[in-house]
C-alpha cells in the first residue's frame, strides 16, 4: 500500500545551476517578459487612445489628450527599441558581437 501513486521523481530546475548560466537565463526570461508586457500595454494604450479620439466629438481638449496618449505610447516603443539598439552597438564595439550584451554568459569555474 505504500506505493499507491507510484515512484515520484523530483523535477529538475529549468534554469540549471547558477554557474552554468541559470541566473542569466532567468534574467533574460524576465527581461523578455517585461518587454512583452510593455508591448501589450502599448497596444492597449493605442486602442484606448483611438477610442478616446473617436468619442471626442470635436472637443479640442479631449482630442489633444488622445493625441498625447498616442504620442507617449510611440515614445515608449522608441525608448524600448533604442535600448536594444544601444545594447547591440555597445556589445559590438566592446566584444565584437552585437548579441553579447543581449544574451550574456557567466564565467565558468574549473
Amino acid at each position: 500500500m505504500a506505493n499507491v501513486v507510484g515512484q515520484l521523481e523530483t523535477s529538475q530546475n529549468p534554469y540549471g545551476k547558477l554557474l552554468e548560466g541559470g541566473l542569466v537565463s532567468f534574467l533574460n526570461n524576465l527581461v523578455a517578459l517585461i518587454i512583452t508586457l510593455a508591448g501589450i500595454f502599448t497596444l492597449i494604450n493605442f486602442i484606448i487612445a483611438g477610442y478616446q479620439y473617436m468619442s471626442a466629438s470635436g472637443d479640442p481638449q479631449r482630442l489633444a489628450a488622445a493625441g498625447n496618449k498616442i504620442l507617449q505610447s510611440i515614445i515608449g516603443l522608441v525608448v524600448i527599441a533604442a535600448a536594444f539598439i544601444i545594447a547591440g552597438l555597445v556589445g559590438f564595439v566592446l566584444y565584437g558581437d552585437a548579441a553579447s550584451l543581449l544574451s550574456p554568459t557567466l564565467f565558468k569555474l574549473k
